[in-house]
């Protein structure tokens, strides 16, 4: 997952921070399928886009600003904080080009090895950043890439790393338009990625179609989990679904329910065997009993993770 600037990537301070004091942090990406991770950038005017430098384990590195600078409070950034070196100079931006086209034959050249090798792994990025090459791919299952190495390793004459990165990450860094019609947010905004689980979509009153939920990744949705804390919020004093109720109209089951508008459809049974549909408030409901599944502990809904959910739909 994304670093966190709260969290990571952070030089010591010499001194403890003062509450108030706030301190500008700027996002900053290597290539497209690396994490986002953040750095001082104290004294230096940077905008959307800039090239800058920073120190890596083995010399600089050159990174591309993501998002615009924010000011932190300096008590929530973690003591061992980086700081930009500088903004990326004539010179910088000439080695970072250079080091593009380093990365583009190495990415040539693990495409024909892998294809060659009849490897289960699908090559996605590769970047070449302190003084070795990172190559990003996505697989399936584990893959025995020891000998991949051993051959790049001989034929490129630097140090090779091999990471293997999930559904999300291979759409976030490849790109895509998601079903709404806007480019997928994984790639336009978000920094990590969250445990998306059907639970969301239930909570929403969304039908379990996967052709629905499922964005470009072939996971459940991202903005699943955006909205879903509202609907908690406003469902927790509301009759759930299946729940017993009472109302002027008589007794039923509330059988739909409008989380937002808090609205409660009530099917009564009447003494004939037919049954009447009653749109009502929620506040008009009166609690009679509710339904054993709604008892559960919230810890067992949260396990539902999206791949409990797509085992099963096959």
């Amino acid at each position: 997952m994304t670093s966190d600037p709260q969290n990571k990537n952070q030089p010591a301070k010499e001194e403890p921070a003062k509450p108030s004091e706030r301190r500008k942090v700027a996002s900053v990406h290597f290539s497209r399928a690396s994490k986002i991770e953040y750095y001082l950038a104290e004294g230096v005017a940077l905008n959307v886009h800039d090239l800058v430098v920073v120190k890596g384990e083995h010399g600089t590195m050159i990174g591309r600003i993501v998002d615009p600078c924010k000011e932190v409070r300096a008590s929530d950034i973690a003591t061992n904080i980086k700081t930009i070196v500088r903004k990326a100079t004539k010179d910088d931006i000439e080695k970072f080009n250079q080091d593009m086209e380093k990365a583009r034959a190495g990415f040539e050249l693990c495409y024909e090895k892998i294809k060659e090798k009849n490897l289960a792994m699908k090559l996605v990025d590769v970047a070449f950043e302190d003084n070795k090459f990172v190559f990003f791919f996505f697989a399936d299952e584990r893959v025995d890439f020891r000998v991949l190495v051993k051959d790049l390793a001989s034929a490129l004459h630097v140090r090779i790393e091999m990471r293997q990165i999930g559904a999300r990450d291979e759409a976030k860094a490849v790109g895509a338009v998601g079903p709404c019609g806007l480019v997928c947010c994984c790639e336009k905004f978000l920094a990590e990625f969250t445990s998306i689980s059907i639970s969301m979509a239930k909570n929403q009153g969304l039908s379990p179609n996967p052709a629905k939920l499922t964005g470009m990744c072939g996971k459940l949705k991202c903005c699943l989990s955006y909205e879903n804390p509202v609907y908690l919020e406003e469902r927790k004093n509301l009759p759930p679904v299946g729940a017993k109720v009472k109302i002027d109209e008589g007794q039923g089951t509330v059988t739909n329910l409008d989380v937002l508008k808090h609205i409660c459809q009530v099917r009564v049974t009447n003494q004939d065997g037919s049954y009447d549909d009653c749109r009502v408030p929620c506040d008009k409901c009166e609690v009679l009993s509710k339904p054993k599944r709604h008892e559960k502990k919230e810890k067992e809904e949260k396990e539902e993770v999206d791949k409990d959910y797509e085992k099963s739909e096959k």
